[in-house]
């Protein structure tokens, strides 16, 4: 008798989930990637676009990935940071869109910047991951990858 009534019970709490949060068999939910596997010298004083990715469908994103910069020898510390637009080579980045910036270190090194955010779009949208830095010596961008995974 106990476990009728448990059965019933737990039955019953299934069916009022359900029913309280309706499920959309047909909504396509969409994921873009791009790995950006070659060097790029970033030009000195502007913006370089290194990488982009299509969003495909209308929604909102998680934006994510990472992209590592290189400055070799440097003298000086050398503020580097990349973020996404909707533009290549803007230097309006998207609002909640990914944004990291660090310094590398006086006499050179890698860096890693970890990119995470999120966009809504109201249908097709290019996203551009653009790097820039601050200083007289040279940097590149030698490995980075963006990703998006629709969420609503």
């Amino acid at each position: 008798m106990k476990s009728k009534f448990t059965l019933a019970l737990a039955a019953s709490i299934v069916a009022l989930t359900l029913a309280a949060f309706p499920h959309h068999a047909a909504a396509q939910n969409a994921f873009a990637a791009r790995t950006q596997t070659s060097a790029l010298t970033l030009p000195q004083g502007s913006i370089g676009t290194v990488n982009a990715i299509t969003l495909p469908n209308a929604g909102t994103y998680l934006i994510t990935g990472q992209e590592n910069l290189l400055a070799s020898p440097t003298t000086a510390v050398t503020p580097v940071l990349c973020y996404t637009t909707n533009q290549a080579g803007s230097a309006t980045e998207l609002p909640t869109g990914p944004y990291s910036m660090t310094t590398i270190p006086s006499g050179g090194g890698y860096v890693t910047l970890p990119l995470n955010g999120y966009y809504t779009v109201t249908g097709p949208t290019a996203v551009y991951l653009v790097c820039r830095y601050f200083g007289v010596e040279a940097v590149s961008t030698w490995y980075g990858t963006l990703t998006a995974t629709q969420v609503k």
